[in-house]
């Protein structure tokens, strides 16, 4: 029982730091508010997480955890065709956003508007996140498919990166606005650019 009761108030302290973080972003929330809210004191608080960074890097790795746990759980399906395994992503994703709004709204923004003392702790995040991919899809898919003299390895990380870039792109613009998952839902879908990623912009001429 004393277990339980002591990872109900870990988990409470989450739950109130996601919505304080969320609504304030890191600089504006307040320890207060959270401890009020998750009904702890702010030495049970602090006995869990030693301050606020801890807290919020605590929580990324959090909401972290659970979207590879869930990517994991839907790879078996996946496509060995690298576009079309990338526009399943695409919408296990996008579903991931609408299923919980608050959760990848406050990751999104974590990512995009990185606290300025937390930026090398996030980056590096962000990388991880990056460099897991390519083994993923590269382990998955046909090789058969590419051109001679391409290598899947590359290819895979140059189109990977060719759509994080479309993204910052488009949610930079809209980085003053508090987005809702549903709305970054919307801005990830990449699936228009996975087209001409496959199948170039120009006709290919005959000789």
């Amino acid at each position: 029982m004393y277990i339980i009761m002591k990872i109900d108030k870990k988990q409470a302290i989450l739950q109130a730091a996601l919505e304080e973080f969320y609504q304030k972003g890191y600089e504006g929330a307040s320890t207060n508010r959270i401890t009020k809210e998750a009904g702890v004191s702010k030495g049970i608080l602090f006995h869990y997480f030693s301050d606020k960074r801890t807290l919020y890097l605590t929580l990324v790795d959090e909401c972290m955890n659970h979207y590879y746990r869930t990517l994991n759980s839907n790879l078996t399906d996946l496509s060995d065709d690298l576009f079309e395994a990338l526009e399943q992503l695409s919408k296990i994703k996008i579903n991931l956003f609408k299923s919980d709004p608050m959760m990848y709204g406050f990751i999104s923004h974590a990512f995009m508007a990185m606290p300025e003392e937390l930026k090398s702790e996030l980056e590096l995040k962000q990388r991880r996140m990056q460099t897991d991919s390519v083994p993923l899809l590269a382990s998955r898919i046909d090789r058969s498919r590419f051109r001679s003299g391409i290598k899947p390895e590359e290819a895979i990380e140059f189109v990977l990166l060719s759509l994080e870039a479309l993204i910052t792109k488009r949610l930079s613009k809209l980085r003053e606005e508090k987005l809702n998952g549903n709305e970054i839902a919307v801005v990830m879908d990449t699936s228009p650019y996975l087209d001409m990623l496959r199948y170039g912009i120009y006709r290919k001429e005959e000789n």
